[in-house]
């Protein structure tokens, strides 16, 4: 069986015969807006916010909910579709425009 996503950022892949391929490779492009020189507007966060413009990302807490919930610890950017997520790995940095510094993901945290 193939796998269904990268390894890394769980970017979606294009199956061979594939209806609507377009909506796999621009689900990957969305997530690849988010994870790629990733700049958030606050880290820590455990409610999405209520009014957050298109391209915004945040890092959420460890006790979210709303549309969060069950997202603790991922990035979260809102675009023209909604909610998406990335899961980090180790090594994910993201620059804090609040605190003007790098965050960097170590040992999980």
């Amino acid at each position: 069986m193939a796998e269904s996503g990268s390894a890394r950022l769980g970017l979606p892949f294009i199956e061979t015969g594939q209806a609507q391929k377009e909506l796999a490779h621009n689900e990957a492009l969305a997530l690849l807006d988010i994870a790629v020189q990733a700049g958030i507007e606050a880290a820590g966060l455990d409610q999405p916010p209520a009014s957050p413009a298109t391209g915004a990302c945040w890092i959420v807490g460890t006790a979210p909910g709303g549309a969060w919930a069950g997202q603790a610890g991922s990035l979260a950017g809102w675009t023209a579709s909604g909610w998406r997520f990335v899961t980090p790995r180790d090594g994910l940095a993201a620059w804090d425009r609040a605190t003007r510094q790098w965050l960097v993901r170590v040992d999980g945290a």
